[in-house]
């Protein structure tokens, strides 16, 4: 049985060997950095090969031993959303660390709500506040997130404007709670004015 928002794409294929080796080093570089941003955006316009840089990075840490959590958004697909991505996230960090499966096990009330900011704090920040200060930073995973500007599918309506509003919220937090500092999150997408 899979689990609530395993339903997620894999990331495309990656860069050709020896092309774009400069931006590879330079990313690889900023994620080592332990004291730098906690969250890496590589902007580009459509066609550029994000999504293909997105797949060499995490290539590139796996290769090394280095645990990464990825997600790709779709404006195909409507199951894709912002509280999808945070289960499988939880999902994926409980199964790196045995230990926050208690904190999943114990059904606190966000983790079946629709609402983004109550599932985000307690699948997220309240899990992450569990994980023990002793494993060093520089060995915990990089969460990729791919395609953020397709969530909310093609967002013409409602639903899919209030999913990508709360996925932005979302990702300030991630920015503002101390303990989610520890981890990097890289992201991939277009350079959308309206982010907000």
């Amino acid at each position: 049985m899979r689990a609530i928002g395993e339903n997620r794409l894999p990331l495309r294929k990656s860069c050709m060997e020896g092309t774009r080796t400069t931006i590879l080093q330079e990313m690889e570089d900023e994620i080592k950095n332990v004291d730098g941003p906690n969250v890496i955006w590589i902007r580009g316009s459509p066609g550029v090969g994000k999504s293909v840089l997105a797949a060499s990075i995490a290539n590139q840490l796996s290769d090394k031993k280095r645990h990464v959590i990825s997600f790709r958004f779709d404006r195909t697909e409507s199951t894709i959303t912002t509280n999808a991505l945070w289960r499988a996230v939880a999902c994926d960090l409980a199964r790196l660390y045995p230990c926050l499966w208690q904190h999943l096990a114990q059904g606190n009330q966000g983790h079946n709500s629709s609402d983004t900011d109550r599932l985000f704090k307690s699948l997220i920040e309240e899990l992450l506040s569990s994980l023990d200060d002793a494993i060093p930073r520089e060995e915990l995973p990089v969460i990729m997130i791919d395609a953020l500007d397709k969530c909310g599918g093609l967002k013409h309506d409602a639903s899919g404007k209030e999913d990508f509003r709360g996925l932005l919220h979302t990702l300030k937090r991630w920015i503002q709670v101390d303990h989610l500092k520890k981890l990097k999150l890289v992201i991939t997408s277009r350079p959308e004015e309206q982010y907000s």
